[in-house]
């Protein structure tokens, strides 16, 4: 009787442990996801040159992403722009609300390499 409460209790432990790998899956993956458009978002930037309303939705509707401007927000050429790029997640066992996962990149205008 005792191995079949310990055999119940040891399945618990390991969902528990299964879950808590998925989400931390999960995170790298969306993290890994932002980090590459964030080298693409930085291109489009740098060629583009300015941040208009419609340069930043359009930037938000192609790559599903949320864009903030951080500072520099209307360059000149040569400027350094920094901007943050955040997608949220719902995770399974880590937090009960949505998270946030954020990073902050800078793109130099005229910059096209």
């Amino acid at each position: 009787m005792s191995s079949k409460v310990g055999l119940i209790l040891s399945f618990i432990f390991v969902s528990l442990f299964f879950s808590l790998g998925i989400d931390m899956m999960s995170l790298q993956i969306i993290y890994s996801d932002l980090d590459s458009k964030g080298i693409a978002i930085s291109y489009r930037i740098s060629n583009h040159g300015t941040l208009d309303d419609s340069f930043i939705q359009s930037i938000e509707s192609q790559f599903k992403v949320k864009f903030t401007c951080l500072s520099n927000c209307s360059p000149m050429f040569g400027d350094v722009v920094t901007y943050a790029i955040s997608k949220e997640y719902k995770p399974i066992i880590i937090k009960k609300e949505t998270m946030t996962v954020s990073i902050e990149r800078n793109a130099v205008i005229g910059y096209y390499n």
